[in-house]
């Protein structure tokens, strides 16, 4: 039992640390104390108490105790009162209690009052009115009175912080939605009044932000004055970054307009600025919505004009545009020759620019034949040249067309690939087989230049092959897009056939190992095993070792002895003087282990080896740690060995020692020295054993019995300068906090519990670490607590979430193991929906075997974040290696990979409303290309850009794609070209899951 007499007279001690053990266990045992009342009164005194560390731990009781306490209002008035105390960490702490409890307040208006003034008073710390700012983003959502909350945060745009005049204008998005209809046109006006005035950048820039975010929710009425204002305003503004935030984003808003046909006129009008970038994204604009206005005439008649724009940009967005319009007319005989009149035009861009536009459409006219000899006829009338290049396009591209126009040049083209191809003994080309484009035939020469090599060297092959399989798999994707799979016959060369050779020889071993075991009838003595299994172990093909050697000590310990004679065996050799042998002995620890019977003694025999002098026996024996820790009979002394064996010179055994650590403390007795080692660690001089140890504090905190030390302990690694401790000790307090929402005595307790663990995740998932790790539990218990609280959907919010993880494990998505765990995930979610309303057992439940969940995937996570960390340090020290190079191979690669990913994307998306999206993402991405120049890579920053303007401006702006969004306003701030070449992959694969 609880001794509450003895606590309370504590808290009159005249030792400070008996008055701040008293205030941990005030909050830590408060439940269960029978007079609440005076421990609650205990906890206010010790809020005011002279030191200032008895302070804050009772500021921490009092905010875990909370949802408990008999008089909130009071702890909440005590908690702003404690704002003003001129030592950081008390000030910290109350602004901190703050937050957490302001939705549990039962007077919201005068809590938000509170905050508002703390916020722009001049008295108040500045620390303290920023650390509220920050987290206003929490509090408006449990804030009801809307109008109240847009007058406020109006008047903070005008702050003299700069942060918080920032913060204000970007979170007036999250109140709009809940304002009164009939107060939305004011605060439209309020809006296009920050955007337009000569004030802020980060205010006009985030105001502009939020004007197209909120446009759809305008009063129909007032929707097109506003798109007429909303123009005005982007048209106008000197800010680039304030037109970026509308421009790109009109196609999105359009459907939302109720005149289309006005709107596309005052769009139209921007497409003569002076400004490239208005031009640039204008005509994008123009383009996404071309289908959308009924008057396609007039559609047709606008693009028409601006094959004569002066910006190339402008023309080759035209000629886009001027295909899909084509098929919506009603006259397209009319537009047709139009187009051919245009290339008699004196204007040179006029002319070339229909002359594109001809051949793009000619694939829609109906008449194809008819068409075509009009078009050779006018040519040869008319002696109009740009329509006989039209025309010789055409019938190269077109097989019913050949023989007709240019035959002779097309002709002799193939009769020069056919000669290439007979001395090469390639079969010749039929003259109806012509080439559909310039890529393909480009494509079919590069194909003679490896496919017909001839007889070369094996080392010249070997050290083309990999540069041959990427040309084959590029030229394999191009003509997957086009649905142009065609047979094709190639000859073998010289290493090739050897290799296929190998290969063949390699399966003849291992489809005998099978009947490995009959081999020996007889089986021999342990002496002659060890030498037959050192001769396996030489076996270049793995599947072969361990299939055999498997075998063999089967049979062996079912008919001969036990294995661990064997392995009594190896250790006895493993101290041979001969290197050589050693070193076999090393290749077989990790064969023999699995098969010992008794392992609970086998562990201490691995730490005598990973002490041996032998590195390679050492690294070894060290690989085997964690599994021989798990069957290790005395779990305190191994423990103890393997902290010791943290401070190992040998990387590889420290690494060895604390995957031990980490994986197998709940089977050690003494939970509090588990801890207290794991802590220590935390701060250790290897960032390995940093990490692995930080990341265990969260699941061993569901062990320790002193919760309310440990839950200080993690307080204080958030502030380690390793941020990479900084974002496990964070996700550690999440875990925590989700302990504390399954002690819950009420769903008050269990919704703030909930809430203060996404929280924390939320926070471990931002922390600044240099390189894109994905995160796994945010995205799941955010979606948790919508399912709960907010009563979202649980099969969108199972999407969303897939949808989110899928997106930032990128390339690992094709991880099998790893795409399964996270469809299990999903699966929970789903199935969180089927919980009745208020039931808290359940509830309650459901968050244990959630955290089960995560506890039997962790080792899967925990591989993918290392290997994303990893990847970093290997990026980095290849190109302080290699610099310039190894930058721009990675870049070939990558790019590689995005064009891979959008024709999957764009496979996946067939019949969804997001496939038109996805196959066009798909179709831009092919001409994506890098060399070595610096003019490649201005060329691929321009595409990079051009494709998100494109891609914000398809993409609907609604809740379920705010994740796009997110990932896009990302990209943008990436400043490294790899880096947002990466970003970019990722995100193609968030777009099939797109709402459109």
């Amino acid at each position: 039992m609880s001794n509450q007499p003895g606590i309370h007279d504590k808290t009159f001690s005249q030792e400070s640390d008996d008055r701040i053990k008293a205030a941990k266990q005030l909050g830590a045992l408060f439940e269960v104390f029978p007079d609440r009342k005076q421990a609650f009164e205990d906890l206010l005194r010790l809020c005011s108490d002279r030191d200032s560390e008895v302070r804050v731990e009772a500021i921490n009781s009092l905010t875990t105790v909370f949802p408990n306490v008999p008089e909130k209002e009071l702890t909440w008035e005590r908690f702003v009162n404690l704002t003003a105390y001129p030592v950081e960490q008390v000030f910290t702490a109350a602004v901190n209690a703050l937050i957490t409890v302001f939705p549990l307040v039962p007077d919201k208006g005068r809590a938000w009052k509170d905050l508002i003034e703390l916020i722009n008073s001049k008295s108040s710390i500045e620390d303290v009115s920023r650390g509220i700012v920050s987290s206003l983003q929490n509090i408006i959502s449990e804030y009801p009175d809307r109008e109240h909350a847009w007058k406020d945060l109006l008047e903070m745009t005008a702050s003299e912080e700069p942060y918080a005049r920032k913060k204000a204008a970007s979170l007036l998005s999250m109140v709009f939605p809940g304002l009164p209809e009939g107060k939305k046109t004011k605060a439209w006006k309020d809006l296009l009044g920050l955007a337009g005035e000569n004030g802020d950048l980060q205010v006009r820039e985030q105001a502009s932000k939020t004007i197209r975010e909120v446009f759809p929710l305008l009063p129909d009425e007032k929707k097109d004055e506003g798109w007429e204002e909303m123009l005005e305003l982007a048209g106008e503004s000197a800010d680039h970054a304030a037109r970026m935030k509308i421009l790109p984003f009109l196609p999105s808003v359009f459907s939302s307009v109720p005149d289309k046909n006005k709107a596309w006129e005052t769009i139209f009008r921007f497409t003569g600025d002076e400004r490239e970038t208005v031009r640039k994204q204008v005509v994008d604009a123009l383009v996404s919505i071309s289908t959308e206005i009924s008057d396609k005439s007039r559609g047709w008649s606008d693009f028409i004009k601006l094959t004569g724009a002066q910006d190339e940009y402008v023309r080759d967005r035209a000629v886009d545009a001027l295909s899909g319009v084509y098929q919506c007319l009603e006259n397209k005989d009319a537009a047709w020759k139009e187009l051919i009149g245009l290339t008699g035009s004196e204007d040179k861009n006029i002319r070339t620019t229909a002359a594109r536009a001809l051949n793009r459409i000619f694939p829609y006219v109906s008449d194809k034949i008819q068409a075509y000899s009009d078009l050779v006829d006018l040519a040869e009338k008319e002696d109009n040249y740009v329509l006989r290049e039209v025309a010789r396009n055409l019938s190269s591209i077109h097989p019913q067309f050949y023989g007709e126009y240019g035959t002779d040049e097309v002709r002799a083209e193939i009769g020069e690939i056919n000669e290439i191809g007979r001395r090469n003994g390639e079969k010749e080309i039929k003259s109806s087989g012509i080439y559909e484009s310039a890529s393909e035939k480009a494509a079919f020469l590069r194909k003679g230049t490896v496919t017909f090599s001839g007889p070369v060297s094996v080392q010249h092959d070997m050290g083309k092959n990999k540069e041959i399989a990427e040309g084959r798999e590029m030229r394999d994707e191009d003509n997957a897009e086009n649905g142009q799979f065609k047979e094709k016959e190639s000859k073998k060369s010289a290493y090739d056939f050897l290799r296929l050779k190998g290969e063949r020889e390699k399966y003849a071993r291992k489809d005998s190992a099978g009947p490995f075991s009959e081999t020996y009838s007889g089986i021999p003595e342990k002496k002659e095993i060890i030498e037959e299994l050192l001769r396996l172990s030489s076996d270049p093909d793995p599947q072969i070792r361990r299939g055999a050697i498997e075998t063999l000590l089967a049979r062996y310990s079912r008919e001969a002895g036990k294995a661990q004679d064997i392995w009594n065996e190896l250790l006895r050799i493993s101290e041979d003087e001969g290197t050589g042998v050693r070193k076999d002995a090393a290749g077989l620890l990790s064969h023999v282990f699995p098969a010992v019977e008794e392992k609970s003694g086998v562990f201490f025999d691995i730490i005598r080896l990973v002490e041996s002098r032998d590195t390679q026996l050492r690294r070894r024996a060290a690989e085997l740690l964690p599994a021989a820790f798990t069957h290790s009979g005395n779990k305190q002394r191994a423990w103890n060995d393997l902290v010791k064996l943290t401070s190992d010179e040998d990387r590889e055994v420290r690494k060895g020692a604390v995957l031990a650590l980490s994986s197998g403390y709940h089977g050690v007795p003494d939970k509090g020295k588990v801890w207290n080692d794991l802590i220590m660690l935390s701060s250790h001089n290897d960032s390995f054993v940093q990490r692995e140890a930080t990341r265990a504090l969260g699941p061993a905190f569901f062990y320790v019995t002193d919760k309310t030390m440990a839950w200080r302990d993690l307080q204080v690694l958030v502030d380690n300068p390793y941020v990479y401790v900084q974002r496990y000790a964070l996700r550690s307090l999440g875990r925590a906090s989700l302990w504390r929402a399954i002690k819950a005595e009420n769903e008050a307790a269990y919704l703030f519990g909930l809430k203060e663990a996404v929280k924390y995740f939320k926070e471990a998932s931002e922390a600044s670490v240099g390189t894109a790790i994905p995160e796994f539990y945010h995205p799941f218990y955010e979606s948790l607590l919508q399912i709960f609280f907010a009563e979202r959907s649980s099969a969108l919010e199972s999407e969303r979430y897939l949808s989110a993880v899928t997106g930032e494990t990128g390339y690992l998505a094709e991880n099998r193991k790893l795409q399964g765990v996270l469809e299990e995930f999903a699966g929970l979610l789903r199935t969180a929906g089927d919980l009745a309303p208020g039931d808290l057992s359940a509830r309650k439940e459901f968050l244990e075997n959630s955290i089960g969940a995560f506890d039997r995937a962790s080792s899967i996570f925990d591989a993918v974040e290392e290997d994303a960390i990893l990847s970093k340090k290997v990026v980095k020290k290849e190109h302080q290696k290699f610099g310039k190079v190894v930058q721009e191979q990675k870049l070939k690669e990558t790019l590689s990979g995005i064009r891979y990913r959008a024709k999957t994307a764009c496979l996946k998306s067939k019949g969804t409303p997001a496939e038109k999206i996805t196959c066009s993402i798909s179709q831009r991405v092919r001409t994506w290309n890098f060399q070595d120049s610096e003019r490649d890579k201005n060329e691929l920053s321009r595409q990079l850009e051009s494709f998100l303007n494109v891609l914000e401006a398809q993409v609907p702006y609604v809740p379920e794609n705010r994740n796009i969004f997110e990932k896009l306003e990302d990209i943008r701030q990436e400043q490294d070209l790899l880096e947002r070449c990466r970003k970019v992959s990722r995100l193609i694969s968030l777009i099939p899951g797109a709402r459109v």
